[in-house]
């Protein structure tokens, strides 16, 4: 049985047991599920493109909410990014209470200054 696959991040996804490097948006096709791809499935990281995984899709959307309140669990990249597309000022106060890496903090700050207009 072949299944279908897309990288549904941002940025590249390596899954290193089927030496795969796959862009984002990137689909491919797999005879059998490898150890790695299963675990980016139910991280989210892939999607499975032949509608098997619908229930998942639905049960998505309360955590990725979460995912996006708490920056702490992304790698700075991911992190960065997201903070490029938040647009409320007291979040990004918030996820700067809280943030200990410096890249992200410095993100934080900037995005800041823009939502506020400069007046932050």
């Amino acid at each position: 049985m072949t299944v279908k696959l897309k990288n549904i991040r941002p940025g590249v996804l390596i899954i290193a047991d089927a030496k795969l490097r796959l862009d984002p948006g990137q689909t491919f096709e797999t005879e059998s599920i490898s150890p790695h791809m299963e675990s980016a499935l139910s991280a989210g990281r892939l999607a499975r493109m032949d509608g098997k995984d619908d229930h998942r899709k639905q049960d998505e959307s309360p955590t990725t909410s979460i995912q996006e309140e708490d920056l702490s669990g992304l790698t700075a990249t991911e992190a960065i990014s997201r903070i490029g597309t938040e647009g409320d000022p007291e979040k990004l106060k918030a996820h700067l209470a809280g943030e200990k890496r410096r890249t992200v903090i410095d993100a934080l700050k900037k995005r800041l200054t823009e939502v506020e207009g400069g007046a932050g």
